[in-house]
């Protein structure tokens, strides 16, 4: 809790903000995307690619994605990668690295640092081709986590600044908790808390969702407020996502209110209703590969 307490004050001092919503607003399935300090949690070596669409019935429809990598490597350290394709924002491609530090304080118990850096490609207002920007970006985290509950903080975008836009620096603080309703039957209860100044004043706004497991299938309800930090529109999300087997999770997400109509732009905050997800985990001969995992 006393790194906790310092990771805030840091932060706190720091604050202003980002243009990689798109990225941000994938954390349901992407937790890398917020917290840097997320990398190896899992125990296992985890892919996770993601697809965002507007439509899942016409082809040329706003489509973006991504990819994940992350695992431990050793028994205190852990490495991440990400990349996202987003040809409708203002950051239409990104590279991240991460790594972390794992201390395990007990068996059950550990607590992660990390930290990303990484490059996007901005497109300046009435660019021409050739003439994008490609500021760095960078983020650090931290996370205390056991099988039962976890909690985190983590700072984004911390440089990266360009002379086109606002260099927003959100703060992420991320908890989440999980009941056992009978043997075959799990709820897990989490929220997102993201802070940041805009005109001069500080503004947080909070995401609160809950998801019931039964055997190796997770139907949830997502309600995303942290978007509106931008004058964005709240999502509300239903989840579905199963283990098939192993190694392979896959998933799907709808925002229920996401504007169906309009021009949305460069704002991929406001323009997705779809998200699909695949993940393929492998191990090192650890075993760790077949335990199920909530978060």
């Amino acid at each position: 809790m006393r790194i906790l307490f310092l990771f805030c004050l840091i932060f706190l001092s720091e604050i202003a903000s980002a243009q990689l919503e798109g990225i941000y607003s994938s954390y349901p399935f992407n937790p890398l995307a917020i917290n840097p300090a997320y990398a190896g949690s899992r125990d296992v070596t985890s892919l996770t690619f993601i697809n965002r669409r507007r439509s899942v019935v016409f082809r040329n429809t706003y489509s973006s994605q991504y990819f994940t990598f992350d695992a431990p490597a050793g028994e205190k350290f852990a490495l991440g990668f990400q990349a996202f394709r987003d040809p409708y924002s203002v950051a239409s491609v990104g590279f991240y690295g991460t790594g972390a530090y794992r201390h395990r304080i007990s068996e059950d118990e550990i607590l992660s640092i990390g930290a990303q850096v990484g490059v996007t490609q901005v497109v300046p207002p009435n660019s021409f081709v050739g003439n994008n920007v490609y500021p760095v970006s960078a983020g650090l985290g931290v996370q205390y986590k056991t099988p039962r509950y976890y909690a985190g903080l983590s700072g984004q975008n911390l440089v990266g600044s360009t002379n086109y836009y606002d260099n927003l620096r959100p703060i992420f603080l991320t908890g989440g908790y999980l009941f056992d309703l009978s043997e075959d039957v799990k709820l897990k209860l989490a929220t997102l808390v993201r802070g940041q100044t805009l005109a001069s004043s500080f503004k947080a706004n909070a995401d609160v969702n809950a998801t019931v497991w039964i055997n190796q299938v997770g139907i949830g309800l997502w309600y995303q407020s942290t978007l509106k930090t931008l004058g964005g529109k709240s999502g509300i999300l239903g989840t579905a996502e199963a283990q098939l087997g192993d190694r392979f999770r896959v998933g799907v997400s709808y925002d229920f209110n996401s504007p169906k109509n309009g021009n949305f732009g460069f704002n991929t905050a406001e323009s997705t209703i779809w998200q699909f997800f695949l993940r393929y985990e492998f191990d090192n001969g650890t075993g760790k590969v077949g335990q199920m995992r909530y978060f």
